[in-house]
């Protein structure tokens, strides 16, 4: 009777102890699968708000570009000017056609490449000129005449309709324009986030320079060139398919456009609303997301919130599939633990048991010893005294060798892990060698070569666009004969990391001897993306530089070449971007020129 109740409660505390273990060991993997899926829901959401930030801030830049473009364009000034002299009088209403119509051309071209919803010429009288209103398909251009009462002429062309005096006609008045300007014209380019007929977008507004011709030329402001470019649901389409998350554009708190049209105000977010910039999980619906609100500010407050929202369905199945699998493991350990359990009861049990009968034999004199040690050594294969004692001699010598084998094992991990994180410096410090320039830092010929070709198949297997510049400091040798080659050597370092900040995580800078540099945009939309990153090269490298003391002054020669539009190999695009560059050289330097055939 004792004995089955010694192996009942052997049997029930190991069962007990294992089923505890393998339900604290699921709570805890659960708790710790969870954190870590919330941590990378959160990374993900961080990298895709900046993946947003970045498409934003290259919308601007392009717009702003395509405003620069527009209005240093040649004669616009002066067209301006010769309108808004004769445009009321009755003579030459020909001539005064056809320069309201190329004027309205150059409107209407510039607002289709640039994707605007609105573009609006201004004179220097912040009277309206012309004008384009881009709705899908189909857009509104005109122009505006004042003979002596305001007069809207309007066409409706689809895409590729020509503007003529047939598809035109005449009105008072244009929904969304105003024929005179209420606010005064800046004398300066500026671009913000606004609010357009209810949604976000993007206003630049840019001074019209020229020159008045009377009694001597002089150079003054003209007019004023506004472009408007919406950020509605094909901005919301394009960013959510760069980061595959959904993305809700709200004004104030009421939704403009969205991937998530039951999200309809930020406050239906209840208990899951959160500060601008902040991550969250929000239940919209049934469906449970995660959320990061990114502020848009304009004018110096904040007008509008973009929300990047991603599903948390496929985070909880991970967890539910983990949860799952931990089930099964703990039922297998549970089939194992049962006989391990019923094993280990009677393996103690029983010769305890004996044992114990033994000392009660002994103690009482009884004849049914010998009976017990026989049947103890059957089981352990001498008298338990001896067996004890053996086992112990065997333990202290096995606990011995084990500690030396231990310190020797502890000696020797130790030396490898020295030796192989020498080897490992020693060997990241060769390949950094052969593949990246002594000076700067930055990637040489070789690993650049690399990259283009990578940069090439991508761009093949995709069917994107990518760009190749080749950058020349002018005014270099200059500096290096005058101050030495230790302040040259400093110039060169300077000038790299201003390069280098001009760019993205994506995009490459390499030294490739001298200073002549190679920068490799691996994907852009269009030709006006890479101009706008040289541009910002070219602007960059034109500030003073500060070295040793000694205030220093370089610019740079740039020549950019597309594929696939200029070459469809590594060797075609390297030649036409050299070609480019030595154009922008000989065309007087600190100049940006795209490849371009010769004449």
């Amino acid at each position: 009777m004792n004995t089955l109740r010694l192996r009942t409660r052997l049997l029930l505390g190991t069962i007990f102890f294992g089923v505890l273990i393998t339900v604290v060991s699921m709570l805890v993997v659960s708790w710790a699968v969870s954190r870590q899926y919330m941590e990378q829901a959160s990374e993900h959401s961080a990298k895709d708000a900046a993946i947003i930030n970045d498409n934003l801030n290259e919308r601007k830049s392009n717009q702003l570009i395509a405003s620069r473009q527009l209005a240093s364009q040649k004669n616009l000034g002066s067209t301006l000017w010769y309108l808004s002299q004769y445009a009321h009088s009755g003579e030459n209403r020909e001539t005064l056609f056809v320069t309201y119509q190329q004027l309205v051309k150059d409107t209407y071209k510039m607002g289709r490449v640039a994707k605007l919803s609105d573009i609006a010429i201004y004179d220097f009288e912040g009277k309206l000129v012309s004008f384009a209103q881009f709705d899908g398909h189909r857009t509104r251009v005109g122009f505006v005449e004042r003979t002596p009462k305001v007069v809207f002429s309007v066409a409706v062309l689809a895409d590729g309709e020509e503007l003529t005096r047939n598809n035109m006609r005449t009105i008072s008045t244009v929904a969304g324009l105003s024929a005179q300007l209420s606010d005064p014209m800046l004398s300066y380019e500026k671009i913000d986030y606004v609010i357009n007929a209810g949604g976000l977008a993007i206003r630049s507004q840019m001074p019209i320079m020229g020159e008045v011709f009377g009694l001597g030329a002089q150079a003054k402001q003209l007019g004023w060139v506004v472009m408007v470019q919406p950020l509605g649901q094909a901005f919301v389409d394009h960013v959510s398919h760069l980061t595959d998350t959904r993305v809700n554009v709200f004004v104030g708190n009421m939704l403009s456009s969205a991937n998530l049209p039951a999200y309809q105000t930020l406050s239906d977010g209840g208990a899951g609303k959160v500060d601008e910039g902040g991550f969250n999980e929000i239940v919209i619906g049934r469906n449970s997301f995660y959320q990061r609100l990114l502020p848009v500010m304009g004018e110096g407050r904040r007008i509008a919130t973009i929300a990047v929202l991603s599903s948390q369905e496929a985070v909880l199945k991970n967890t539910r599939q983990m949860l799952e699998i931990l089930g099964l493991i703990a039922i297998s350990s549970l089939v194992v633990i049962l006989p391990f359990a019923w094993y280990l009861a009677n393996s103690i049990s029983r010769p305890l048991t004996l044992l114990s009968r033994v000392f009660r034999g002994v103690a009482s004199g009884r004849g049914m010893v010998n009976r017990e040690l026989a049947e103890l050594a059957g089981h352990r294969g001498d008298e338990m005294g001896e067996l004890a004692e053996s086992f112990f001699a065997m333990s202290q010598a096995v606990k011995q060798k084990i500690q030396q084998i231990n310190e020797i094992n502890a000696s020797l991990e130790d030396s490898v892990a020295q030796r192989t994180r020498e080897l490992q410096i020693a060997n990241d410090e060769l390949t950094k060698l052969a593949t990246h320039d002594a000076l700067t830092g930055l990637p040489n010929r070789q690993l650049v070569n690399d990259r283009l070709l990578q940069a090439l198949s991508a761009a093949r297997r995709e069917k994107t666009t990518m760009a190749l510049m080749f950058i020349d400091l002018d005014e270099f040798k200059p500096v290096n004969d005058k101050y030495g080659h230790a302040v040259g050597d400093l110039l060169l370092k300077e000038a790299a990391r201003r390069i280098h900040e001009c760019l993205r995580k994506s995009d490459t800078v390499a030294r490739i001897g001298g200073d002549e540099f190679i920068v490799l945009l691996p994907v852009i939309e269009t030709e006006l993306d890479a101009c706008g990153v040289a541009e910002k090269i070219r602007a960059s490298l034109n500030l003073p530089f500060y070295l040793s003391g000694e205030q220093l002054s370089i610019s740079s020669s740039i020549g950019i070449a597309i594929y696939p539009e200029h070459g469809l190999d590594e060797h075609a695009l390297c030649q036409h971007a050299d070609i480019a560059m030595y154009q922008a050289k000989n065309s007087g330097r600190n100049a940006v020129r795209i490849f371009r055939e010769a004449a």
